[in-house]
């Protein structure tokens, strides 16, 4: 049973966290803000101290989870300096059980919502600018990385449809750290050095 002083202590990140939870789990048309508040253990009627209306909380719920995804981005894979661990840094990272995975699968089902497939074109395009830099980086020719960089993404999105798809049971029944391995093994040619970034 959620006090008194919880629910006066809730903000807006407090919605936007119950918010994305429920379009990791369920898809963005399973968003009621009747079932979230009472989640929240709060009225319906706070809801509109923070958000003007339905639509509004989940743009503003999605936007916080891409500001995050940018910054995990950025702390884990981006800040090494290393072309190739940048690479396997990212394979490594595609494979673990984030909440984040968990809604970009659910986002690619949701696409016939314009907002929605604004914001997913934006993310994806964001990542495989830094798969095609980190290709470059080691060395492949521009068009070339940026086919790599294509081809490393489309396993990932294949991955994560296969996970959600098998509801876990691919997770349970292989090791993920080794498969994790094994398709940075075939997709970073441990022949290249890095080339000199600038």
């Amino acid at each position: 049973m959620k006090t008194s002083s919880k629910k006066k202590s809730l903000n807006p990140a407090d919605w936007e966290a119950a918010t994305l939870d429920v379009i990791a789990h369920q898809g963005v048309s399973a968003v009621a803000v009747e079932n979230i508040a009472k989640d929240l253990g709060v009225t319906k009627g706070s809801f509109y101290w923070h958000f003007a209306n339905r639509k509004d909380l989940i743009i503003s719920a999605l936007k916080s989870w891409q500001r995050d995804d940018r910054a995990v981005i950025k702390e884990k894979i981006w800040s090494i300096k290393d072309p190739q661990e940048r690479l396997n840094a990212w394979f490594s990272l595609s494979a673990q059980p984030l909440q984040s995975h968990l809604i970009y699968a659910t986002l690619l089902a949701d696409r016939q919502h314009d907002y929605v497939a604004k914001l997913l074109k934006e993310v994806t395009m964001e990542r495989l600018a830094y798969l095609q830099k980190s290709y470059q980086a080691i060395g492949y020719p521009e068009d070339q990385a940026k086919q790599q960089a294509l081809l490393a993404y489309s396993v990932y999105v294949g991955y994560l449809h296969m996970a959600k798809t098998l509801h876990g049971k691919f997770k349970d029944t292989d090791n993920i750290e080794s498969y994790a391995r094994y398709v940075a093994g075939q997709l970073i040619p441990s022949g290249k050095k890095p080339a000199a970034e600038g």
